[in-house]
């Protein structure tokens, strides 16, 4: 079985500079032969979605965040050890962080979705929530979207986008280049199951807003170049100019440039 497919499906925990791999889901998939979602509900489980339900402290729209692709911060040094006593938003981050829905990035001060098993597994909890129809709907119209992409539809992914952003930010901040990376990983929340996201990848001679380099066969690789108040054409030529692609010269398929 493939090593790098095992490595998406569960790993994305560390500690004192160990990868740490779910084991039972890691042993049942080898056993049936193929990845699947072995992660099994427990009573922590119903405690974790019933906060999720409620939006405490906002925990459903920092789920939905990182289901996007984005890392969440955490103040992790408050938590008392408890599974139902939660006064803040960091506490239930931090439950969640405990009992593995979450993993933690200690150096950034922040919380993430570790992998794809645990991606289906919130996507799951919140496609099954009493009022989850805007989030389900922004899922359902990315997976729209990436088809909208993959076909040349510029006038179906300008419009997407445009919804998207518009979830994401307020009239204050929506020329913010962090509110418009937000919008494109919430519009292209269902491309994280056949791409691996890279925000300010590092490139020929700069930094590529956003990256999407596909772990699925046969779709093409992404580069964003996010300007306020400038013409495409500028952009491009600063995507050509500093040698964006060079970070992806081993990458063997196709590449969509777009700004």
């Amino acid at each position: 079985m493939d090593y790098e497919e095992c490595r998406r499906w569960y790993d994305g925990y560390y500690q004192n500079g160990y990868e740490i791999y779910n084991p039972e889901s890691v042993v049942k998939s080898m056993r049936d032969k193929k990845y699947s979602n072995y992660w099994g509900k427990t009573s922590s489980y119903r405690v974790s979605s019933d906060r999720l339900e409620e939006n405490f402290r906002g925990s459903r729209d920092a789920v939905v965040r990182m289901l996007a692709g984005e890392e969440v911060p955490v103040n992790v040094s408050q938590y008392l050890n408890t599974m139902d006593c939660f006064a803040t938003l960091d506490d239930a981050l931090t439950y969640l962080i405990h009992i593995g829905y979450l993993a933690y990035n200690e150096s950034e001060e922040s919380c993430h979705i570790p992998n794809l098993e645990i991606r289906k597994e919130w996507a799951n909890a919140v496609a099954v929530m009493s009022d989850q129809e805007i989030t389900d709907r922004i899922i359902k119209a990315s997976k729209e979207l990436l088809k909208s992409m993959l076909a040349g539809d510029e006038d179906a992914v300008a419009k997407a986008l445009d919804e998207s952003h518009i979830h994401v930010t307020s009239n204050r901040s929506y020329n913010n280049e962090d509110a418009l990376q937000s919008a494109i990983y919430l519009a292209y929340i269902y491309a994280l199951n056949k791409y691996t996201v890279i925000k300010e990848m590092t490139t020929g001679k700069g930094f590529a807003d956003v990256v999407f380099i596909p772990y699925v066969a046969d779709l093409p690789a992404m580069v964003i170049e996010l300007k306020h108040n400038k013409c495409v054409e500028s952009a491009l030529d600063q995507i050509k100019e500093k040698k964006y692609s060079d970070s992806l010269r081993d990458y063997k398929g196709g590449l969509y440039l777009w700004v």
